[in-house]
Formats: C-alpha cells, sequence, structure tokens
C-alpha cells in the first residue's frame, strides 16, 4: 500500500527496499508536497496581493472620471441652449406666460445637459433617473423657483407695472441673454 501512494517506490515497484527506506522516501515524498504546498501559498497571496493593487487602480482611476459619464461636448451644450431659446421665443410669442416657465425651466436644462448621457438607451434612462432623484425633490425645486422669482422681481418691472410684464417677456425672448429691456 505504501508503494501506490510515494512515486519513487511506485516507479520501481519489484524494488526490495527496506521499511526504514520506505519510510525514508516517504518523508521525503511529504517535505517534497509541503514545500509545493508552500510555494503554491505563496503565489496565491502574491496574486491576491496583485488583484487588490489592480483592484485599487481601478478605483483610483474611477474616482477621477466624471460622474456622468463622458463629458458633454461644448458643442452639444451650445445647440441645446440654441434650440431651448429658440423654443422659449416661438412659444412666449403664442403666450408671453411660457417665459415665466422658461426661467424655472432653464437651469433645469443645464443640470440635465451636464449629468445625463446619450451613450445608449439604457445610459440614457438610467443617469435620466438619476438626474430625477437628484434634480426634481422639493428640497431642490423650491430654491430654484426662488431664484427664478428673484430674477423676475429684479429683471421686469412686475412689482411696479405688472401690466408691463407680456411686453417685457417677448421682448426677453428677442435677446440673447433672455433678460427683458433695461426701461
Amino acid at each position: 500500500m505504501l508503494h501506490s501512494l510515494i512515486p519513487q517506490l511506485s516507479q520501481n515497484p519489484n524494488a526490495k527496499l527496506s521499511k526504514a527506506a520506505m519510510l525514508q522516501k516517504g518523508a521525503e515524498y511529504i517535505r517534497q508536497l509541503r514545500n509545493d504546498r508552500m510555494a503554491l501559498k505563496d503565489e496565491i497571496d502574491s496574486l491576491r496581493l496583485q488583484v487588490d493593487s489592480l483592484n485599487s487602480a481601478i478605483s483610483n482611476c474611477q474616482a477621477l472620471l466624471p460622474a456622468t459619464g463622458a463629458p458633454v461636448s461644448r458643442n452639444r451644450n451650445n445647440k441645446m441652449k440654441e434650440m431651448f431659446d429658440e423654443y422659449v421665443r416661438m412659444r412666449t410669442q403664442e403666450n408671453w406666460k411660457f417665459w415665466l416657465l422658461s426661467l424655472l425651466c432653464e437651469p433645469l436644462l443645464v443640470s440635465f445637459n451636464a449629468q445625463v448621457s446619450t451613450q445608449s438607451v439604457e445610459e440614457l434612462y438610467r443617469t435620466t433617473l438619476g438626474w430625477v432623484e437628484q434634480h426634481c425633490t422639493l428640497s431642490v425645486l423650491r430654491p430654484l423657483v426662488l431664484n427664478a422669482l428673484r430674477h423676475l422681481c429684479t429683471t421686469t418691472d412686475i412689482l411696479t407695472e405688472p401690466n408691463r410684464l407680456p411686453a417685457e417677456a417677448r421682448a426677453a425672448t428677442n435677446k440673447p441673454s433672455g433678460r427683458p429691456p433695461s426701461s
């Protein structure tokens, strides 16, 4: 039975060895197996350290990336702003109250452009949901409305001559900045 367990003894099964010689060969084989096991354990530990190091490097690289994916080109932002301004201009000519709504929508458009990725439908869906959760809560919308009202009160004559607001709103959409003309 000992012959079958020790490779050195099983290579030559007809050789006659004393029990002491067989035990010696068995002890050598056990030492070899222990050394092999230790070498494998060292290699496993080394590979685990490499994996940890690579995971750390990946995490560091990912931390440097923007949270919204690839940065949106300035050209896309400009095009979206132009399209928004044109839409507001057209709708305000139809109904001056639309300009009031645009004061609330413009900051939302800016944050939407900055955060939502259109790389794929799944990415669009995921980043849009994240944007809604982050930018469409009452705690975020309240200051946005307050800033829009502050802008309205400081750039128009709504407090002193509210009847001029429809004309000021239409005039504001014809200016590049979207602000009403100074009177």
